[in-house]
């Protein structure tokens, strides 16, 4: 579901027992490379032209998810560890 940070920046973000994966739709141009390498934890909404983080997301294995965000044409994805480490800030 869609939610505005404290900026006014459009993100869909998933987190639960793992990681917290937020991608924001203002960057994001729907490439898929990140639906291409984790199909569970993202999806194409091709009507919107961005990618989610779907709920597999947050139980994904966090090295993929981070090669995910570093593979992101745009840098819209960001991951942060159950911990609150920020593995990967993307256009943060």
């Amino acid at each position: 579901m869609p939610n505005h940070d404290t900026l006014g920046v459009r993100l869909h973000t998933i987190g639960a027992m793992g990681a917290i994966v937020a991608i924001d739709t203002d960057f994001c141009v729907g490439s898929g490379d990140c639906v291409r390498l984790l199909p569970e934890a993202f999806e194409l909404r091709e009507e919107a032209g961005v990618s989610v983080p779907l709920p597999g997301a947050a139980s994904a294995p966090t090295d993929l998810l981070v090669r995910a965000a570093q593979n992101c044409p745009t840098q819209a994805i960001r991951v942060v560890a159950e911990d609150g480490t920020v593995l990967h800030d993307g256009n943060g």
